[in-house]
C-alpha cells in the first residue's frame, strides 16, 4: 500500500513509527503547509516526494490512501478533496470539530466510494482489548464502565506532550483533546447511550478543565467519564464493573490489569493478606514499567493501520468507521451542551 501523509507535526512522527512496523505499507510522499517542515520530515524518513500543498500530493497516481495528521479544523476540507480524487483516508482523531462536518465528510466518501478510518488507536491497546474481552465473556454481565483521566496541563506542555492551543475554546479544549478517546471507548463498551449529564468547572483555563460525565443507557448500565487537566498527580485508568460486584481495572500508561478483590480488614490475618495484595500490585505496576523500558508498550497505531489496510484489501468496513467517528463527536457535543446548560441532554446518534 502506497501512503501519502498530510501534516508533518508531532502526531505524524508517531504514525511514522507505526509504518516502520508494517511491511505492506510505504509512505511515498508527505505534505505540510510549511515546506521547510515537509522537507525536513521527508529527509528524516527518506521519503522522496514532499509538497507544501496537499492537493499536489492528491494528484499522485500511486496513492492508496492518505494519512491526515493536520489540525482538526482542516479535516473536512482535506477529506472531501481526497474523496473527490478517489483516495481513501486514514484520519487522526477527533474526526471533526462538530458532527455536521463529520456528516459532510461521510457523505462525500459515500458519493465517491472511498473508505474513511478514524484513528481511535486506543481500541487496539492490549489492556483495552483485554477489558473488552472480559466484558464480552459469558460470566461477566456489564453494569458500568468508568474512564478516568487526570493529568496536569502545565507539566504536559513543559514536556512537549500538549500545546498551548489545547486549552483554547476554538479548538474544543480538553473535552476534544482528551474526551475524544474516552467518549469513543464509552460508545464501544456501552453501545446504547441515550442520555448525558455533565458537571464541571473552568477552574484554571477558559475551557472546561475539571468535569465528570454520567452516561445513561437504555438498559440498566451506565458510564462515567472523569477528566482533569489541573490535577497535581496523574492518574489514568479504565474500570468495568459487573452486576455481581466484580471490578476489573486497567491502569495507563503501562496498561496493567488488576481485579479489585480485597476484603475488609476486620482482623490481623486479613490485614496481612491485604498488605500482601498491595505489595503484589506495587510490584506489578513497577515491574510493568521496567519491562516497558526494554520492550516498548504497544500503543495501538500499527494494529489499527494494519486492520485498515486489510479492510481496503478485502473491501470490508474499516476498524473505526466514519460513522463511529461522527457518533463520538456527537457525544462530545452533548457533553459540552450539558456542561454549558447544566442540564441533562439526550444523545441520539445520527
Amino acid at each position: 500500500m502506497k501512503v501519502g501523509l498530510i501534516g508533518c507535526g508531532r502526531v505524524a512522527h508517531i504514525h511514522m513509527k507505526a509504518y516502520k512496523e508494517i511491511n505492506d505499507a510505504e509512505v511515498v510522499a508527505v505534505a505540510d503547509a510549511d515546506i521547510s517542515k515537509a522537507k525536513a520530515f521527508a529527509k528524516l524518513y527518506k521519503i522522496k516526494k514532499f509538497f507544501s500543498d496537499y492537493r499536489e500530493l492528491l494528484e499522485l497516481k500511486d496513492i492508496d490512501f492518505v494519512d491526515v495528521c493536520t489540525p482538526t479544523s482542516t479535516h473536512e476540507t482535506i477529506v472531501r478533496e481526497a474523496a473527490k480524487a478517489g483516495i481513501n483516508v486514514l484520519l487522526e482523531k477527533p474526526m471533526g470539530r462538530n458532527s455536521a462536518e463529520c456528516e459532510r465528510m461521510i457523505g462525500e466518501s459515500r458519493k465517491h466510494g472511498i473508505k474513511i478510518c478514524v484513528c481511535h488507536n486506543q481500541l487496539f491497546f492490549p489492556h483495552v482489548r483485554c477489558l473488552k474481552s472480559i466484558k464480552d465473556s459469558e460470566n461477566f454481565e456489564l453494569l458500568s464502565f468508568r474512564t478516568l483521566h487526570r493529568e496536569n496541563f502545565e507539566w504536559l506542555k513543559a514536556h512537549g506532550l500538549a500545546q498551548p492551543w489545547n486549552v483554547r475554546p476554538e479548538h474544543g479544549g480538553i473535552l476534544w483533546e482528551v474526551g475524544t478517546h474516552l467518549a469513543y471507548l464509552q460508545l464501544h463498551f456501552l453501545g446504547d447511550i441515550n442520555e448525558v449529564h455533565a458537571l464541571g468547572a473552568k477552574a484554571k483555563y477558559s475551557v472546561w478543565d475539571e468535569f465528570v460525565v454520567l452516561l445513561k443507557t437504555s438498559s440498566q448500565r451506565w458510564g462515567i467519564m472523569e477528566v482533569s487537566w489541573i490535577s497535581k498527580e496523574p492518574e489514568i485508568f479504565y474500570e468495568i464493573v459487573s452486576f455481581d460486584g466484580k471490578r476489573v481495572q486497567s491502569f495507563l500508561p503501562h496498561g496493567y490489569i488488576m481485579e479489585r478483590t480485597q476484603a475488609a480488614h476486620a482482623n490481623v490475618l486479613e490485614v496481612i493478606r491485604n498488605f500482601t495484595t498491595d505489595l503484589k500490585r506495587l510490584y506489578k505496576k513497577w515491574g510493568k514499567f521496567a519491562i516497558d523500558q526494554v520492550k516498548k508498550p504497544r500503543w495501538g497505531h500499527p494494529e489499527l493501520i494494519q486492520a485498515y489496510i486489510k479492510s481496503l484489501e478485502e473491501d470490508s468496513p474499516p476498524p473505526v468507521t466514519g460513522e463511529d467517528g461522527r457518533n463520538t463527536i456527537k457525544l462530545l457535543e452533548c457533553i459540552e451542551e450539558s456542561l454549558n446548560k447544566q442540564k441533562t441532554v439526550k444523545y441520539v446518534p445520527l
